[in-house]
């Protein structure tokens, strides 16, 4: 049950849930290619910089999509609770 889940702390979507599309892998092979072509291209000192800053925007990435969830998933309740209002009002108007 996820209510256990979240209550025993085994509930970590963001860490566990992955993509299955083709366009999410075929992503990763590109950025993998071009990381291997980096690599090759670049100082080692450069190439870090390049590794810091992927880092950097992960976490940005991260930080946005946990907004986005927070939104969404009030905006789901809030939807959830205007619909048992016009259930309730329609059962009184009848």
């Amino acid at each position: 049950m996820i209510l256990e889940a979240i209550y025993n702390g085994d509930f970590y979507p963001s860490e566990t849930v992955v993509p299955r599309s083709e366009k999410y892998r075929n992503a990763l092979r590109a950025c993998e290619k071009i990381m291997d072509q980096l690599a090759q291209r670049l100082t080692k000192e450069d190439y870090d910089l390049v590794e810091t800053l992927l880092d950097q925007s992960s976490i940005a990435q991260c930080e946005e999509s946990e907004c986005h969830f927070k939104v969404g998933f009030s905006a789901g309740l809030l939807v959830q609770q205007e619909a048992e209002r016009q259930i309730q009002t329609k059962s009184y108007d009848e």
